[in-house]
């Protein structure tokens, strides 16, 4: 008679509250192949991802870390820290009105919470600033913004006669800090790529910001810095005035002319597919004491990771 019972018990007898207890042992990434076995493993997936996203926004002992640079000033330019400014659409409402599934297929909303996007802003630190700078508002900023300590953070943009392009490297990481300082331990990379700064992309840009000045939008383009637009730079241009001893003498009418600009890096937009989920996966994998580091270690401030590498001991 037992073992007649035995048999006739099947897998989604067992609670939701074991298979929570249990699925929550898994990565974000080991969670997302599972939300397919059914709809009820959809469900949990979706419940877990979401709630741990939320965690993730809150956990302040990790920070996002953005290394912007030239080629030629690899080993040179400092990385920046960037303050997290929130999610769109992200609450802790899960279900019903005003929460981010209504209105949506259960078999859609998985799909609808990885395209929301987590807005970051560089930040340059007081160490970081040159020796008696201030941090003076630019012409550039609206009167709303007027009187913020806040020091863009900007990359030379310089174009010789015979280039079409300029680029940049760009490496986004999530990385664990000593609470209270700037003192890296480990890092989980989030994207490693470049973008390219054509020459008519760059006219264009500076073009519009100067007959928008008055302007405050904040939906500039955004050029996103790998092929799958999980992370994406939103940039400001302005060109800088070329004095007239560094125009040659002659030049043939078509050739163009050498060109100086300066890039405002005004946000970092990054899928909840990528930088939360590192940050979970890291705070995940720190309690199983398993973390896993592909890229190298950052060490502190005035340190690259470039050129130095650690082994985190989380």
């Amino acid at each position: 008679m037992a073992s007649s019972t035995t048999s006739q018990l099947h897998l989604y007898d067992l609670p939701n509250e074991v298979f929570v207890h249990i699925l929550s042992l898994f990565s974000t990434r080991g969670l997302l192949p599972l939300a397919t076995i059914s709809q009820r493993f959809h469900a949990l997936v979706l419940r877990i991802i979401h709630y741990r996203l939320l965690i993730a926004a809150a956990l302040k002992e990790y920070k996002l870390i953005l290394e912007c640079f030239h080629p030629s000033s690899k080993l040179t330019e400092p990385h920046v820290f960037c303050k997290y400014l929130g999610t769109d659409g992200l609450s802790d409402r899960y279900e019903g009105k005003g929460s981010l599934y209504e209105d949506v297929d259960t078999a859609k909303r998985l799909g609808r919470l990885t395209s929301l996007y987590s807005r970051f802003r560089p930040e340059v630190t007081i160490e970081q600033r040159p020796s008696g700078a201030r941090a003076t508002p630019s012409s550039d900023l609206c009167e709303g913004e007027l009187g913020k300590e806040n020091t863009p953070v900007t990359r030379p943009v310089n174009l010789e006669d015979f280039e079409n392009f300029s680029q940049l490297c760009v490496v986004v990481s999530v990385v664990k800090v000593v609470p209270g300082t700037n003192l890296l331990l480990s890092a989980i990379e989030v994207v490693d790529g470049v973008v390219r700064l054509f020459r008519d992309w760059l006219k264009d840009q500076e073009q519009r910001r100067s007959s928008d000045t008055t302007s405050c939008s904040s939906d500039g383009p955004i050029l996103w810095v790998d092929a799958g637009q999980n992370v994406g730079l939103k940039l400001r241009v302005r060109q800088k005035e070329i004095s007239d001893q560094q125009f040659p003498i002659l030049v043939h009418r078509d050739e163009m002319a050498p060109v100086n600009y300066e890039v405002d890096i005004e946000g970092l937009d990054s899928g909840v597919a990528a930088t939360p989920r590192a940050r979970a996966d890291a705070d995940n994998h720190r309690i199983q004491n398993c973390i896993s580091v592909p890229h190298a270690c950052y060490c502190p401030l005035n340190s690259h990771s470039r050129n130095n590498k650690i082994t985190p001991g989380l």
